[in-house]
């Protein structure tokens, strides 16, 4: 059998917490040390567990909430999202504005894919959260990274952002 040959638009995803950092975790792991994981974002192993509230609310709403849902996800939940950020302040913010997906890892990708067209450049903060940076490559677009220092409490660098925005600048900035 001849091996699976990944695709080239792979060459820039990287993710170093599930690679080199855990790798080391691991060897350190072997040589006795306790290592405290919180390297892929699953906080209940730590501890962190859902409030009552919210499970008593999952399960209450799980008769109503079996099968597919419109595609921008559930109603009442929408909903309850429109309300937080309307009682803060952002009162043109409707239902119809607001998309749920399964995690934002999953809404990155979405989100890079329909506002990017090939080539485009994404300015994304460095250091960043490889998923940007990756989401951007799987679009076909290019990440070009803009300094946030920690020795200015990691406000991005205003001058290298202005640097940075080229003509293929796609207009859309993570930060």
């Amino acid at each position: 059998m001849s091996p699976i040959e990944k695709s080239s638009k792979l060459e820039n995803v990287c993710y170093d917490i599930r690679g080199p950092v855990l790798k080391e975790a691991k060897r350190l792991e072997e040589e006795g040390n306790k290592v405290l994981k919180l390297n892929i974002g699953n906080p209940a192993p730590f501890g962190f567990e859902a409030p009552d509230e919210i499970l008593v609310d999952v399960i209450r709403n799980l008769p109503t909430a079996q099968g597919y849902c419109d595609s921008k996800g559930l109603y009442s939940a929408r909903k309850a999202i429109m309300q937080h950020y309307q009682a803060r302040g952002m009162r043109d913010v409707t239902v119809e504005d607001i998309y749920i997906g399964n995690g934002v890892s999953e809404l990155i990708v979405q989100a890079m894919q329909a506002l990017l067209n090939s080539g485009d450049e994404m300015l994304v903060p460095a250091p960043d959260y490889p998923l940007w940076t990756a989401a951007v490559s799987l679009s076909s677009g290019k990440a070009v990274h803009y300094l946030c220092d920690e020795s200015s409490d990691w406000f991005p660098d205003l001058d290298d952002i202005r640097a940075k925005i080229t003509p293929a600048y796609a207009r859309h900035c993570y930060y």
